[in-house]
């Protein structure tokens, strides 16, 4: 799957909202959780976000075991920089020269790829 993004038309400016969405980053896949006394459901959305210092890139995590590294001015994920972790990503976090990232997955330690 190709990662990529789309900017919001002039027709979809929402004069209710106090922030204009300048661009969706889209890559991230729908993943599942069976609860014990439920049917599974679906789920789509990114759990944790965090820019890298120069404000250029971010990086972001998911339930479906995936770290994504962006590119914000082309608004495309860097491929070559995914990571696909054994559990759903919880955080995401960036050192302030941008040299480490952190994540947190759920059912296991902090580390630091």
């Amino acid at each position: 799957m190709t990662s990529g993004s789309t900017q919001p038309s002039a027709t979809e400016n929402n004069s209710n909202s106090v922030l204009k969405p300048v661009v969706t980053l889209k890559g991230h896949k729908t993943w599942y959780y069976d609860f014990p006394d439920r049917e599974h459901q679906e789920w789509k959305f990114v759990s944790s976000i965090c820019y890298f210092p120069d404000g250029k890139q971010m990086i972001s995590g998911s339930g479906d075991n995936t770290i994504r590294r962006w590119e914000l001015r082309e608004g495309k994920e860097i491929e070559k920089a995914r990571e696909v972790c054994e559990n759903r990503i919880r955080i995401v976090g960036v050192s302030k020269d941008g040299r480490w990232v952190v994540i947190l997955t759920i059912g296991e330690q902090l580390k630091s790829p």
